[in-house]
Parts: C-alpha cells; structure tokens; sequence
C-alpha cells in the first residue's frame, strides 16, 4: 500500500501538508515513534506517526530532520495534534516539497492504532515474505553447523539471502570478527564515528551510513566485544530490518565459535610452549610438534606487554587470517611464536601505537630447538620500550638503559637483589615478587595494587612489610625502590620458563 491509500481513506481524516509528490511512497509499516531519530529505528518504508514533540523547534533543524527521514527511506511524516508540536516551518514544509517526502496532519479524533491496524491488514503478504526469508537465515545456520562451513562462507549465504554485501567487524579497531572477513576501507568507520557522536556516543538498533554515492545500513551484533555488522544493498531494494537482524543474531554465533577456536588455539600454545622452555621433549619430537602446527622454520618471538583484551585480539587476527602461531605466558608478559613472513612489523607497530602496549621481536630463528634463546632476545627487546609508552623494538637494536648487558648478569642482579624473595615465594608458594611487581606498577599505591591483585589492602601492606624485610630495603628510599625496579625487570630478561 501507499501513503496515498491512506490519505484518500475518509474515515482516517488525514491532511497532507507537504511532499505531495511523494504520496506514491510505499508503506511496510506504521510506527508510533519517540525516538528523536527515528531514521535509525526503522525500517526503509516505514511511516513514522508523532504527536510531535520529536520535531525539533529550530527551522533549520526541521529540515535536517526531515532531510535524515528522506534518506532514511522512510515513506513520510504523520504528526498529531498536540501541545507539543512546535510551529512546522516554511523551510520545513518547502525541503518535504523538494523531497518528495509527505507530512500529513492527523486528526486528533483518529487514533494512530487506526494507521496501525489499516498497514498491518494491507501488508500481511509481504510479512510472509519476511518470514520466510528469516526461515532461509535459520537454515543456513544449520547447514554451517552441518557442512563445517568458514567464517566467509556462512557470511556470503546470508548476503544472498538480503541481496547485501555484508560485513562482521570490530567497529572500535575496524577488524573483522569471522575468519577470512573483509572490511569496508576507512572513510566507512569515520561515516560510523560521525553518526555514533551524533547519537551519544552510543549504537542504535541500526544506523544509515552514506560515503559518496554509496550507503550502508549498520546494526549492533550481540556479542561481549564490540561486534556490528554492515550491509551493502546491491540494488536499489534496501533490506528488511527484522530480517537483518537474525542475520546479526546468526553471525553472533559465528564470532562464538571463533572465539571458542582462539581460546582452544592460546590452551594448546601455551601448553606447547611450556613444554618446550621446560625442555619436556626431546629436540627431535618438538621440531615435529612445531612443523604440525606449521612452524618449521624462519621463526620469530614476539613478547608482548599489554592488556589481555589486546593479546586476545592479537590472537584473533592471526587466527582469522590464518596465521600459525603459539602464545602463551611468561610472567606477565605474552610470547607468541609465529612465521617470520607473516609478522609485518610496521602493522604490529601500529597496532601496538594504537591499543597502547609494548613489543619486543627477536632475530630469525631456525626451529623449536632455539626457543629459549629467542624468548630472550624478545623480552630483551621489549625492555628497549619504555614501560610507560608503546611501541615495538627488535632484537640488537640496542640495549636497554641502566640493565645489565649480559643474561649471565642479569641472573645475578636478581639474585643478588630479589632472591629472598625468590625462595622464600618457592618454598612457601606466595607470590611476594608478583606483589612487589604490581604495587611498584601501581606507583606504591596499596589501594590501586590490592584492586589489580583482587585482595584486601591490608593484605598488600603485610606482604610489602614482608618484602622489606626479606630484601632489607625500604619503600621509604628512592634508592631502595630504584633498586627493586631494575631488579624486576633484570629478572623479566632472565627469565624463560612460564
């Protein structure tokens, strides 16, 4: 049905106001909207029904608001008879003219339920329609559950089913969240930034986006990360919102199993890796345990110093790129082993600048047999960026200020400094060197210490107490805390064992 089947319907006792020429709009449904921006509610199609406190008082605000309405695709503008409703303006009326968008006036006697029911009776068939498309995106669910479908394959049989192409992306990093998925370029997440500044810095149910000629239509995924997924109408047909939102729900399931694949990908890494510092295989089984995974040769070691929502993303590109790699942990930092020819130093280096964590690289390596030496020389890399910035450094391209040179002196200034601590945390089984090394982090804070650590303050002050005693120096002393610090991190580049 149209906008002009409701106008010419008697009982309805609606009055255009403006946009004539656009009465031969078709209407999917009719929607009583509170929403100060209703284009990013509703479907293309929809008619919008106020009582008119959403329409802005300023001239040129009406005519951005109905300029947003228009390009939203929605079919027009019902407004009621209200207190509420400010003064439509000349400018209002004449942009709906050159729009082709109707603004019709409402008889405050008609109910808007009446608009309501008239749609929903004209338009039951094409619902089914809707139906049915939903049924085509439940079914492509199971076939990726039933043929073991990739990432792209399961997103391209849900593109044919809207007749989109889609995307499933990060919109925070602009990464894609399925494996082998491909992004819109750049000028598409400033388009997004924009209209989220415009909306409070907050998504809603879905956004129009236009760069150029071009626009899109995007919509929250829900998931725990930040997820969303954008659609490109390959016509001039935009697709149905209540069908775009179970192909959001369907790629939620998608990104649960990536992320079950990365957490099954870090477990076995780690183990591997763990074994392999320990020396729990002999040379020969683990260069065929690394080969297996795709790790033969020409390897690098990455330790990475940053939050563990950025390792997991990490993770997370090289699985969806297919990137072989381990990670595990040593201390607090991350090791990942991966191909040499995979790591682009100039992208982690950006990716390190903009999620704000450290990196350190080693030499080229020959195979599973010299880990050990290249997780040195990663952690030794890493002490080249400051704690307090980011960035990335390779091995030999320096040497980290006021550390020792040597691993042999970097064992003995831990020892000669932190290993009280060291046995006293081995026989006992406390973690005082742990202690030591947040609430240093933690600028001698027990508060902000005792909160990253998850026990009471107090606790923190007993086991500082506790260090002092052991070590015989002083949080009161630069020169005592001076001391620990360099000793920390001399024991960061001695170690490689988790």
């Amino acid at each position: 049905m149209t906008v002009r089947d409701l106008v010419e319907l008697s009982y309805l006792h609606a009055t255009p106001l403006a946009g004539e020429s656009g009465l031969d709009r078709r209407v999917s449904w009719a929607h009583v909207s509170d929403a100060f921006d209703p284009w990013n509610w509703l479907d293309p199609g929809d008619l919008v029904l106020t009582c008119g406190y959403i329409v802005p008082v300023e001239p040129h605000a009406q005519v951005e608001f109905v300029e947003n309405l228009a390009a939203a695709g929605l079919s027009g503008l019902v407004v009621g008879e209200d207190d509420r409703l400010p003064p439509l303006s000349e400018e209002m009326l004449a942009a709906a003219d050159r729009l082709g968008l109707p603004v019709i006036h409402g008889a405050h006697e008609v109910g808007f339920a009446q608009y309501v029911r008239f749609v929903a009776a004209a338009n039951a068939r094409e619902e089914n329609q809707s139906f049915t498309k939903i049924a085509r995106v439940h079914g492509e669910v199971m076939a990726s559950l039933r043929e073991h479908l990739s990432g792209t394959e399961f997103v391209n049989r849900l593109s044919r089913v809207v007749r989109c192409s889609l995307h499933v992306l990060d919109p925070t990093t602009w990464e894609p969240l399925v494996r082998g998925g491909t992004l819109p370029d750049r000028d598409w997440k400033a388009a997004y930034d924009a209209e989220i500044s415009r909306s409070s810095g907050r998504a809603p149910f879905v956004m129009n986006l236009a760069v150029g000629e071009r626009s899109a239509l995007t919509m929250p995924i829900p998931s725990e990360g930040s997820a969303c997924l954008i659609a490109f109408p390959e016509g001039e047909t935009r697709p149905q919102l209540a069908v775009l939102q179970q192909i959001a729900a369907a790629c939620a399931l998608e990104i649960d199993r990536v992320d079950a694949a990365v957490e099954r990908a870090r477990r076995a890494g780690a183990g591997m890796i763990n074994d392999a510092l320990s020396g729990r295989f002999e040379p020969g089984v683990l260069a065929e345990l690394f080969r297996a995974r795709g790790l033969g040769s020409d390897l690098r070691v990455v330790a990475v110093d940053g939050r563990p929502a950025t390792i997991d993303r990490l993770a997370r590109s090289w699985l969806i790129h297919d990137v072989p790699f381990l990670l595990g942990e040593i201390g607090q930092i991350a090791v990942a082993v991966v191909r040499s020819t995979d790591l682009d130093a100039s992208e982690l280096e950006e990716r390190a600048t903009r999620s704000e964590w450290r990196a350190g690289i080693s030499d080229v390596f020959g195979g599973a047999g010299n880990l050990s030496d290249a997780v040195r020389q990663a952690r030794w890399a890493l002490e080249m960026v400051s704690p307090d910035g980011a960035g990335l450094a390779h091995y030999g391209e320096g040497s980290p200020s006021f550390l020792p040179r040597t691993l042999a002196e970097s064992k003995l200034t831990a020892d000669r400094v932190l290993g009280p601590l060291l046995e006293y945390d081995r026989d006992q089984g406390t973690e005082l060197v742990k202690t030591l090394q947040v609430y240093l982090e933690s600028d001698r804070s027990p508060s902000k210490a005792a909160e990253t650590l998850f026990v009471h303050t107090q606790t923190v002050n007993y086991r500082i107490t506790r260090i002092q005693d052991l070590t015989g120096r002083s949080m009161r002393s630069i020169g005592d805390v001076s001391e620990l610090w360099f000793a920390l991190r001399a024991l960061a580049l001695a170690q490689t064992s988790p």
